[in-house]
């Protein structure tokens, strides 16, 4: 520990993680890196040279097969039959954009059978890859509406859907925990696949397949509890089982593990889409979800499908912007507008962007959905005002709050909050207080809601915890969703104060930055950082590193920089080295800091590319005064 919660900005506790110092230098060595590198591969545990090796450079062709996902065989047999035979489909999906992306997937790929099918029907030379289906497949997408559906399956859609037709119902990011919906549906006929990668609920769904990264082969009623003939990514998200279903299925429509042109160009171009769920659903880019989303970054800013391409430019990115499209791009531009869709109103506009929409609708689409985000913005901003000052008023400090003090879970709920940005606004609440939070909407005696966790604190399990209060309820780790009477919030909350007080020990309560070395200034060259941006795509569970820069002298006045003077420049020395910091909200500090005053900071090196040079950027994350005084102004 070499900080305090206490005196930093950000009441952070800073910890470095030693490293095996013999361990560095071998990779160093061996791979013939700069020995920054190598202590950052260290610190995530690569210290095999061809691990290590894998890792800086991941495979394309290092993708899992799609057949090794339980249940695969025989839910791609089923669907490439319904292609055949041209029964009707229906593709249910969620309405975040791991629903979104992996509904376009399967909608392109079962059309695309019919496309090739009519041109193998008329060339009898063909290959033996080509289709065995002439016409288009039948397909319909169903998006349910988040304020007045909620989430995933429910027996009206069910009921709307078998009077339509479909003989054949697939679920995309959904569907493991809706066992009446799907039992409905059998009884009506229909026959159903389910791909989803969320927590399975009590009773299990009577699906004919279900395609899922943790549940067993042959039996969709047993869920992995060990390594054993497991599927070897468990955190596979909801676009990327999607992915692998399209890619399986399409094998199946060609008779061959080597598909043809036209799903090979349709595959590449689903890396991009797999790329969008996999960062905005936050699982780890590790393994596989890092070569998807290397991969279908590089895709996203070449992509031929006219609707991306236009939420691309329509986001400033593309185009004559010069901006990258990484990460932070997707997670806080492209993925948001998708969203915005289903939070602010339907999400099959979103979809129909990314499936039939070309020319001036794609544009019209597109920009629909940045004006939708705008407003979301808006809201989220008003909700979050009200949410903190519910939460002060319980005597929530934010000095109490972030070392060790307050609620063990935070339950806000309030009749003006929006159903559709519940989510959002939780994950702020998380991150402010550092506690697992619950934010409710609660109108017509009902409270719908979201939630979002911190490190070490099983959200699933605590929504478990308090089933019998609930209508409806469920997800992963790190992110759910609940439905109760509005009676029952007070209990609910009640119950999850007594479960978090056990549950969440003082370790958990505090939050930490953990730093991946000290460095200097003089160690910010462009080489180094350029052969450390190897690690990328960062993201949860491969974080951007994160470094302790000790006693940097303040050089000149600290400048307040934005447009409302929110972010901070910072001009510093360290030795016979000077460099220039940007601090991200946190210009109520400025007053705080004087010439000469000596700072501690994390910082995050960025290499920035502008009119044909490149330079390296620091990012503050964190700071502290050196001499140990407390900062007094806060967040």
């Amino acid at each position: 520990m070499i900080g305090t919660g206490v005196n930093s900005f950000k009441r952070r506790q800073w910890v470095m993680v030693a490293v095996d110092e013999a361990v560095v230098e071998r990779l160093a060595h061996e791979l013939r890196v700069p020995g920054l590198l190598a202590r950052l591969l260290v610190r995530r545990e690569i210290v095999d040279t061809g691990a290590a090796a894998a890792f800086l450079q991941p495979k394309y062709r290092d993708l899992h097969s799609p057949w090794e996902l339980p249940n695969m065989t025989g839910a791609a047999e089923r669907i490439a039959q319904a292609v055949r035979e041209k029964q009707k489909i229906t593709l249910y999906g969620d309405y975040d954009v791991d629903g979104i992306t992996g509904t376009a997937m399967l909608w392109h790929t079962l059309r695309a059978a019919g496309v090739v099918g009519e041109a193998r029907s008329q060339k009898p030379e063909a290959r033996s890859s080509s289709p065995e289906t002439s016409g288009f497949a039948e397909v319909e997408y169903y998006i349910p509406h988040r304020v007045e559906e909620g989430y995933g399956l429910n027996c009206e859609a069910i009921e709307r859907i078998a009077n339509g037709g479909t003989k054949l119902l697939i679920t995309i990011d959904c569907g493991c925990s809706a066992a009446e919906p799907i039992r409905l549906a059998r009884e009506r006929g229909m026959d159903v696949v389910v791909s989803d990668h969320h927590e399975f609920g009590s009773e299990m769904p009577a699906a004919n397949f279900i395609v899922h990264p943790r549940a067993t082969d042959h039996s969709p009623f047993t869920i992995h509890h060990s390594p054993f003939n497991a599927y070897p990514n468990p955190d596979l998200c909801g676009a990327g089982v999607a992915f692998k279903l399209c890619w399986a299925v399409a094998q199946k429509l060609c008779n061959a593990d080597r598909v043809n042109e036209v799903y090979r160009g349709l595959l590449m171009e689903f890396a991009a889409l797999a790329a969008l769920g996999t960062i905005a659903d936050v699982v780890p880019l590790v393994g596989e979800n890092r070569i998807l989303v290397k991969y279908g970054l590089a895709q996203l800013a070449r992509t031929r499908m006219e609707g991306l391409k236009a939420l691309i430019l329509a986001a400033g990115y593309g185009g004559e912007s010069g901006r990258a499209i990484d990460c932070t791009a997707v997670g806080f531009g492209l993925a948001p507008r998708l969203n915005a869709a289903g939070r602010m109103g339907h999400a099959r506009e979103a979809v129909e962007l990314l499936t039939t929409a070309t020319g001036q609708r794609a544009t019209e689409i597109a920009n629909w959905l940045e004006e939708q985000n705008k407003d979301r913005q808006k809201t989220e901003r008003k909700m979050v005002e009200v949410a903190t000052a519910e939460i002060e008023t319980r005597n929530w400090k934010l000095e109490t709050g972030n070392s060790g003090g307050g609620d063990s879970v935070i339950v806000v709920s309030h009749p003006s909050f929006h159903v559709g940005v519940v989510g959002i606004v939780a994950s702020r609440i998380a991150e402010l207080y550092h506690r697992p939070t619950f934010v409710l909407s609660t109108n017509d005696g009902e409270a719908h809601g979201s939630a979002r966790s911190v490190r070490g604190f099983e959200l699933h399990a605590a929504i478990e915890h308090a089933r019998d209060l609930l209508i409806s309820g469920g997800g992963h780790a790190m992110a759910g969703g609940v439905k109760m009477a509005a009676e029952n919030v007070e209990a609910f909350r009640e119950r999850l104060l007594t479960y978090g007080d056990e549950k969440l020990t003082e370790d958990l309560r505090t939050p930490c930055l953990e730093l991946d070395g000290v460095i200097g200034l003089e160690d910010c060259v462009v080489e180094v950082m350029e052969a450390m941006e190897s690690l990328a795509p960062f993201g949860r569970g491969n974080p951007r590193p994160q470094f302790l820069l000790e006693n940097a002298k303040l050089t000149a006045p600290p400048r307040r920089v934005g447009a409302t003077g929110t972010h901070l420049q910072l001009t510093i020395c360290q030795g016979k080295r000077a460099g220039r910091c940007i601090a991200f909200k946190m210009g109520a500090i400025e007053p705080e800091l004087v010439v000469g005053m000596e700072l501690n900071l994390v910082v995050e090196p960025k290499v920035a590319y502008w009119n044909g040079r490149s330079s390296v950027d620091l990012v503050v994350v964190d700071l502290a005064r050196a001499d140990g005084e407390a900062l007094g102004n806060r967040l």
